[in-house]
């Protein structure tokens, strides 16, 4: 029994240091919010849920077209599932899970993003290394919260909108009337 519980112990300090030493470091980045942002300072690639693989900048933010930018942190990814209902063609979800520890996002969550995005006609975005929230100058990982940009025709990009939902929103599911008034505040931002 001594035995046991020394493996059981021991297993839960192996899997706490394997998330600990899996954790993304903390990058110094300049916080410049006065910085103008441009899809120039986007990956030329994407990590996308649903297609298997990766779509190249050009194909998702086409120059001369205007596309909306919708960052969703952890509970927020509880509207994907209405969202993906939407018909709109210049919607580009992105999930924010860059601060997720690597062995988590492995083991559950690019399993759990591709559920929630399965049958979508909106593309949604891995952001798994940062690069793409580094880029939109975002520096804002709070679990409840969503962000909406606007991708101009001349590709410049401008921050039009943020909300936020309920807190435990994505474990615990959300009510219908709360689903449909986070989904009409976040698309009255839409023009």
């Amino acid at each position: 029994m001594i035995n046991t519980l020394k493996i059981v112990f021991l297993g839960v300090i192996g899997f706490a240091l394997l998330v600990y030493l899996t954790a993304p470091e903390q990058a110094n980045l300049d916080k410049n919010v006065n910085a103008k942002l441009n899809t120039a300072s986007f990956p030329k690639h994407f990590e996308v849920i649903g297609i298997s693989g990766y779509a190249k900048k050009a194909d998702l933010f086409k120059d001369g077209l205007e596309k909306y930018i919708i960052v969703l942190n952890h509970d927020a990814l509880s509207l994907v599932e209405t969202l993906k209902l939407n018909t709109r063609k210049d919607i580009v979800l992105l999930a924010n899970i860059s601060n997720t520890p690597w062995f988590i996002k492995k083991l559950a969550v690019n399993g759990k993003l591709a559920e929630l995005n399965q049958g979508s006609s909106i593309p949604m975005i891995n952001d798994t290394n940062g690069e793409l929230i580094k880029a939109l100058n975002l520096f804002d990982d709070t679990q409840t919260k969503y962000f909406v940009y606007k991708v101009n025709k001349d590709s410049s990009i401008v921050k039009i909108s943020e909300g936020e939902v309920k807190e435990g929103a994505l474990e615990n599911g959300l009510k219908k009337e709360e689903i449909d008034k986070y989904i009409a505040s976040l698309l009255s931002s839409l023009k």
